[in-house]
């Protein structure tokens, strides 16, 4: 995810409501792209699990994160270990607006504009669990020169905006490595 790796930059749970293009589009991180084999594989035909939640040191990716590992043995699938429910603009699971993943056609994050992105994949009850899964529908094109621009967009009470998060993925069959 643009910005994934970078600690003095706006992080992926901070709200965007108000801010102008250039603060939001990639949550203002064109600049910082995620590793070249940060690459999520959403594999077509089937479900991609994702990792929602309040702060990366709640998920399996503590390691990169700030505060240490904060992963919930009570909680193990709540996306906010700890917070009450309205730390992810909630009032209960009838209050979600859901999330979708969309892709872009294109490899070069520097040329996707939002009308680029084509939503393939919804879920109603995201974000009310850590571990959220999409189904990835089978004909799906693969990518141009292996990699697209993927983002996951939320939908949240109005009182919040909305969110939107991208990263680089590659749609196709999964390929096996030895």
């Amino acid at each position: 995810m643009w910005g994934f790796n970078v600690t003095n930059t706006t992080r992926p749970q901070d709200p965007l409501i108000d801010l102008t293009f250039d603060q939001w589009w990639f949550h203002g991180n064109l600049d910082h792209p995620p590793h070249k084999h940060d690459i999520m594989q959403l594999p077509v035909g089937q479900k991609s699990m994702t990792e929602l939640c309040c702060d990366k040191d709640s998920t399996s990716y503590w390691r990169s994160g700030p505060g240490g590992n904060r992963i919930s043995d009570s909680q193990p699938d709540y996306p906010c270990p700890g917070q009450p429910t309205s730390q992810f603009h909630t009032n209960g699971i009838d209050d979600l607006g859901g999330c979708a993943l969309a892709v872009a056609y294109k490899s070069k994050a520097s040329e996707v504009q939002p009308e680029d992105f084509t939503v393939f994949s919804v879920n109603q009850t995201c974000v009310w669990n850590l571990h959220t899964y999409f189904e990835v529908p089978a004909a799906m094109p693969s990518c141009p020169d292996e990699n697209c621009i993927c983002a996951w967009f939320w939908v949240h009470r109005e009182d919040s905006g909305s969110e939107q998060s991208w990263f680089i993925c590659r749609l196709g069959k999964m390929q096996r490595t030895n």
